[in-house]
């Protein structure tokens, strides 16, 4: 089992480069074909409302200073490929009327993983381009998101596995078997069980990690508690052992409930530091 095509979703020059590296290591260990993709946001139409002009006005200027970036992206996206022996693609799209992420999911759907970059508070853009988590949960394809900080020149030789008996995290896991496969060390952790009034799952970490073992897939099985903010305990436990990979489900509760109360697809999605593998 290997991931045989993987989509970079391009959108910001200055990380390009982040996300392309770690690709391509991950491309040479599993021989995948690499798409890089760049979508322009969509045009913006107002209303005209004068005597004698359109109906209509379209203003595309945020879409043209996007596509300026293009050319500099592609060219880190080539420049990376230079003497690995990989295939490789780029692609680029206008949203026109579109948000991004239906043009993006639309290639996503496509591909065995999908390489985005970390929200980034400091990039006016980046709200409608960083979309790494709504391809996870609208194209269905397992997202790898790659910090904005740090260098993660492998992903995947120590990796914490989040289990909560729920749907997401099972999917998170069976996805991230070829990297599961290929690991040092692997930790199954679970933390408190589920809030009052949801329905019981099957919460043990030796469940998970039973279920893995007929894959080649050793693992240790943990089990824990947090402090309220499981997130925040998901990435300290990541951290103490020196992972180099989380994996875990995305939203497990609604994505509106998540953003209007938390959550920790939220929080880890804010403050990671190193790659994270979502599923939903």
């Amino acid at each position: 089992m290997a991931y045989k095509t993987i989509l970079i979703h391009c959108t910001d020059k200055r990380r390009v480069p982040r996300l392309v590296g770690a690709a391509v290591e991950l491309a040479e260990r599993f021989q995948s074909h690499l798409i890089g993709l760049s979508v322009s946001p969509p045009v913006r139409v107002l209303p005209a409302g004068m005597p004698g002009t359109p109906d209509t006005l379209v203003i595309d200027e945020r879409a043209q200073a996007y596509r300026r970036h293009n050319p500099e992206m592609k060219a880190a996206f080539e420049a990376a490929l230079q003497g690995r022996g990989i295939t490789a693609e780029w692609c680029e799209e206008d949203a026109g009327n579109a948000a991004v992420v239906d043009v993006a999911a639309r290639y996503a759907s496509g591909a065995d993983l999908v390489v985005a970059a970390q929200r980034d508070p400091r990039w006016p853009e980046s709200r409608w381009a960083d979309i790494g988590d709504r391809l996870a949960v609208e194209a269905g394809r397992p997202v790898l998101t790659v910090p904005n900080e740090g260098i993660h020149s492998q992903v995947g030789t120590t990796v914490v596995v989040a289990w909560d008996g729920r749907r997401e995290a099972t999917r998170a896991a069976f996805d991230a078997l070829p990297l599961l496969q290929r690991a040092e060390a692997i930790k199954v952790l679970s933390l408190d069980p589920p809030s009052e009034g949801e329905a019981p799952h099957d919460f043990a970490a030796t469940h998970l990690s039973a279920a893995l073992a007929p894959h080649g897939v050793a693992s240790e099985a943990v089990e824990g508690t947090g402090d309220g903010n499981i997130g925040r305990t998901l990435l300290n436990c990541a951290i103490e052992d020196r992972a180099d990979l989380l994996v875990m489900g995305c939203y497990g509760h609604s994505r509106l409930r998540e953003l209007v109360l938390g959550g920790a697809t939220r929080y880890i999605l804010t403050h990671m530091t190193i790659p994270v593998f979502m599923s939903h």
